[in-house]
């Protein structure tokens, strides 16, 4: 793990299901972040546009800030609601592979 405190450090069932992203290969990781964006979208579908201008738009030090669609889906989590944060830890527990 970082040494760097993450936001989603505080939410252990997230931060163990996004550690598990970054080792799958992109095509795979570009499906679950699909199917997490479509979870936002359904739950909230103006998160993003409310949240986008908070985002770190000058940081590239962790793996899913190489990848646009990888860092616009994690860091919009960041501003989810519990209930959207648990909808995506679930999803994410039935499609990683153990």
């Amino acid at each position: 793990m970082s040494k760097t405190k993450r936001w989603y450090d505080a939410v252990p069932e997230l931060r163990d299901q996004i550690e598990r992203l970054k080792d799958l290969n992109k095509e795979k990781r570009d499906k679950l972040f699909d199917g997490i964006k479509k979870l936002e979208s359904d739950f909230d579908s103006k998160l993003i546009d409310r949240h986008v201008l908070e985002f770190p738009m000058n940081l590239r030090r962790r793996w899913y800030d190489q990848d646009p669609t990888s860092w616009l889906m994690i860091n919009a989590l960041k501003y989810a609601d519990r209930p959207l944060l648990q909808r995506v830890i679930d999803y994410l527990k039935q499609k990683l592979p153990e």
